[in-house]
C-alpha cells in the first residue's frame, strides 16, 4: 500500500494492444511502428506486449485538456483525482502502485523525484502532445526503476519531416474555465522548428464536502525544439519544455479528518531540456544515439499566502546508445546510461529539522537481442544491469513473444522482472506531525507474467483483444507504519509479498465509414498480506474498470461527434480520523462519467466544437473526502493552417 507522500502533505493529511487506438481514424489507417516496447522502432505484429497509442487525430476527435482523461478508455489503467481539474492526479496500472509508471516525454524521463518518483499528471495538457504511446507489463528491463507496470511515451508536436503548419485554440466554459493554445512548425530542407504554448485556468469548484470555498488551477506550458535530419548519416535534436502551475487545495480538518476549506496553495514548476545526435555506421547498419537529459522541478506549498515548505529536484542524464542489424530479421541493441539526481526539502523548523538536500547516482547497462520473424515467432530478450550509490545492485530481464498464428490471430506473451527504487521522501522526508522517512528502505522488486491474444474479424473492421496478467511484488513500501507510541508515520518494507491479477479486454468495430465503436473492460485483483498474514485489498484500486465509445460523422466529414462513458468501480480508501481514533478502510461507490463532443468544419481551417463532461452529473470520490466537478460545458474554436 502507498499513497503519494508529495509536496502537499506537508499542508495536509498525508485502445487496445495490437491496433493500438480507442476508436479508428476516419480514415481506417493504423499506426504500426512502436519505439517504447523496445528503444527502437517495432512493427506491432512483432511486439508481444500489450500496447495502445493515442494520435492528435484521436486527442482532437475527444477535445479533452489533460491526458489522462483519456487513459481512462486504455484496459488496465485506473485515474485517481484529489478534486477538479488540476488537483493531484495518480494513475494506476493493473493494480500497481502510482509511482510503478514510467513517462517519458520525448524519450526523457519525466518521473519527478520531488513527488515520490511519481508523475505530476496534473501539469500534462493535451494541447502539445502529438503522439502518446503506452506498453503495459514490467519495462524495467528497457527502462529501469518506475518501469514496473507500463511506460508511457509522450511525443510532442512537430518534427523532422513535418510539414510547415500552425494550429490554435480558444475553449471557455463552467467554473469560469479559460483554455488557449498555439503550436507551429517551420520545415526548411532538414531542418524543422516547433513550437508551441498554452494556457489553463480555473476558478474550480468546492472540493470538500462542507464549506463554498472554490478550488480553482492554472497550467502554463511552453515547448520548443529544433530538430535536424536529411539523407546524410547525421542527425541532431535540442528540445526544451517548461510547466508553471498553481492549484489551490483543502486540507484535513483534524476536528473531523476530512477535508475543509482553507486558503491552501501549492505553486509548481518543471523544466526538461534533451540535446541528442545520431549517426548512421556501417551503411546504416550500426545507428547510434547519444543523448544528455536534465529534469527540474520545483514545488512550493503556501499557507494563508505564507510559504511554509517545498520540495525540489535535478536529475542530470546521460546515455550512449547502438542498434546494430545482425541480419535482416535480427538485431541488437547496447546502451550505457548514468544519472545524478539532487532532491531538496524546505520547511518550518518546529521538532526536528526538515531542511535537507540529498542525492542518488546511478549507473546502468542494457542489452535486448530481437528476432522479428515476417511470419511465425518473433521474440526479444532484454536485460539490464542498474548499479547505485546507495542501494544494491539491480539486475532485470525480460522475454517478450508474439507469434502469428493466422493472418487474422496473434498470440503474446511476456514475463519479466522490475525493481522500483525508495523514493527520496519514503527515506528522507519530514514532515512535522505527520511523517518521518526511513533512510533503510530496500528497492521494491518484482515478477510479471502476461499472456493475450488478438484477433481480427469482417476483413479487419472488428478487432478483439484479451490479456490475462499476473505479477508478485516484493519488499513492497509501506508509507503509512506508524510509530508505536507516536502520531507520526513512516515508511517500511512489508515483509510478505503483494499480488496483482487480471483480465484485460478490449474491441473496436468499423461499423461504417462514418460509425466506429470502442469498448474496454479491466477485472484487477490487488491485494496484499497484513500483519497478522490476512490477505487485504489494496487501496485506490477498482476491482473493475471500463469505457464506451462511439464515434460519428457525417458524409461530407464536416460534422463529428463522440460519445464516451467510463465506469470506475468500486474501490477502498483509508481515513484518518482525529487522534487516538484508529485508521479505517472506507469503500467508495462506483459511477459513470458520460462526455459528449461535436465539432463542425466551417471552413477547411476553421473548426467550432462543443463538449459536455459528466453529463449524468455523478456524485462521487476517488480519494476519501475529496469532491469532484459535476456537470460541465465547455465550447471553443480550432484553427489549422498549413504552408
Amino acid at each position: 500500500m502507498k499513497i503519494r507522500i508529495s509536496a502537499a502533505f506537508a499542508a495536509s493529511v498525508l485502445a487496445t494492444p495490437s491496433f493500438a487506438q480507442t476508436s479508428l481514424p476516419a480514415d481506417g489507417a493504423i499506426e504500426q511502428v512502436l519505439v517504447t516496447a523496445s528503444r527502437v522502432p517495432v512493427d506491432l505484429k512483432h511486439i508481444g506486449s500489450a500496447t495502445s497509442v493515442f494520435t492528435r487525430a484521436d486527442i482532437e476527435r475527444r477535445q479533452t485538456r489533460y491526458v489522462t482523461d483519456l487513459l481512462r478508455t486504455v484496459p488496465g489503467f485506473a485515474v485517481s483525482r484529489s478534486g477538479g481539474p488540476g488537483s493531484q492526479t495518480q494513475v494506476r496500472v493493473r493494480g500497481a502502485e502510482a509511482n510503478h509508471v514510467l513517462v517519458l516525454i520525448d524519450g526523457v524521463r519525466a518521473n519527478d523525484p520531488a513527488t515520490s518518483d511519481e508523475f505530476p499528471w496534473e501539469h500534462l495538457a493535451t494541447g502539445a502532445v502529438e503522439r502518446i504511446e503506452i506498453v503495459r507489463g514490467a519495462q524495467s528491463a528497457l527502462w529501469g526503476s518506475e518501469a514496473i507496470a507500463a511506460v508511457v511515451n509522450i511525443t510532442t508536436r512537430g518534427g523532422s519531416g513535418a510539414a510547415s503548419n500552425a494550429s490554435t485554440y480558444l475553449e471557455g466554459g463552467s467554473n469560469s474555465t479559460r483554455n488557449i493554445g498555439a503550436n507551429g512548425v517551420l520545415s526548411h530542407g532538414a531542418w524543422t522548428v516547433d513550437a508551441s504554448a498554452e494556457r489553463l485556468d480555473t476558478d474550480g469548484e468546492n472540493i470538500s464536502r462542507v464549506g463554498t470555498g472554490r478550488d480553482g488551477a492554472e497550467l502554463t506550458s511552453g515547448h520548443i525544439g529544433l530538430r535536424y535530419a536529411d539523407n546524410s548519416a547525421l542527425g541532431f535534436q535540442a528540445s526544451l519544455r517548461g510547466t508553471d502551475s498553481a492549484s489551490a487545495f483543502d486540507p484535513a480538518d483534524f476536528t473531523t479528518g476530512l477535508p475543509g476549506d482553507a486558503d491552501r496553495i501549492t505553486e509548481s514548476g518543471n523544466i526538461i531540456a534533451q540535446l541528442v545526435g545520431t549517426l548512421e555506421t556501417h551503411d546504416g547498419n550500426v545507428n547510434w544515439q547519444a543523448r544528455t537529459a536534465f529534469f527540474d522541478s520545483e514545488h512550493r506549498n503556501f499557507a494563508d499566502g505564507a510559504e511554509n515548505s517545498s520540495t525540489s529536484s535535478s536529475r542530470y542524464t546521460a546515455t550512449l546508445q547502438s542498434d546494430i542489424t545482425l541480419a535482416d530479421d535480427r538485431a541488437l541493441t547496447l546502451a550505457l546510461e548514468r544519472e545524478e539526481t539532487d532532491f531538496s526539502q524546505r520547511g518550518i523548523a518546529t521538532f526536528g529539522d526538515p531542511n535537507q538536500d540529498q542525492s542518488l547516482t546511478m549507473q546502468s547497462a542494457m542489452a535486448e537481442y530481437r528476432h522479428t520473424a515476417n511470419s511465425g515467432l518473433s521474440w526479444m530478450l532484454s536485460g539490464r544491469y542498474d548499479n547505485y550509490s546507495d542501494f544494491g545492485n539491480a539486475l532485470t530481464g525480460r522475454l517478450s513473444l508474439a507469434y502469428a498464428l493466422t493472418d487474422s490471430t496473434r498470440l503474446r506473451g511476456n514475463i519479466g522482472t522490475g525493481q522500483k527504487t525508495p523514493t527520496f521522501i519514503e527515506r528522507f522526508g519530514f514532515f512535522a506531525d505527520q511523517f518521518v522517512g526511513n533512510p533503510d528502505l530496500d528497492p521494491e522488486q518484482s515478477v510479471s507474467f502476461d499472456i493475450g491474444i488478438d484477433q481480427t474479424l469482417a476483413d479487419g473492421a472488428l478487432r478483439l483483444e484479451a490479456t490475462l496478467y499476473l505479477q508478485e511484488l516484493e519488499d513492497e513500501i509501506n508509507g503509512f507504519v506508524f510509530l508505536p507510541g507516536t502520531s507520526l508515520a513512516t515508511a517500511q518494507n512489508l515483509d510478505n509479498s503483494s499480488e496483482r491479477k487480471g483480465i484485460e479486454l478490449a474491441a473496436d468495430w468499423r461499423i461504417s465509414q462514418q460509425i466506429s465503436a470502442a469498448a474496454s473492460y479491466t477485472y484487477t485483483d490487488a491485494t496484499e498480506e497484513d500483519s497478522n498474514g490476512l490477505s487485504v485489498v489494496e487501496l485506490r484500486r477498482p476491482e473493475h474498470v471500463g469505457s464506451l465509445s462511439l464515434n460519428m460523422a457525417s458524409r461530407n466529414d464536416r460534422l463529428r461527434a463522440t460519445l464516451v462513458a467510463d465506469y470506475g468501480g468500486t474501490r477502498f480508501d483509508r481515513f484518518f480520523p482525529p487522534f487516538p481514533l484508529p485508521a479505517e478502510t472506507l469503500k467508495l461507490d462506483n459511477y459513470w462519467l458520460v462526455e459528449l463532443t461535436a465539432h463542425y468544419q466551417v471552413t477547411p481551417s476553421v473548426t467550432l466544437y462543443a463538449r459536455g463532461t459528466n453529463l449524468l452529473d455523478a456524485d462521487y470520490e476517488n480519494v476519501v473526502g475529496y469532491g469532484t466537478w459535476g456537470r460541465a460545458g465547455f465550447v471553443g474554436i480550432k484553427t489549422d493552417f498549413g504552408w
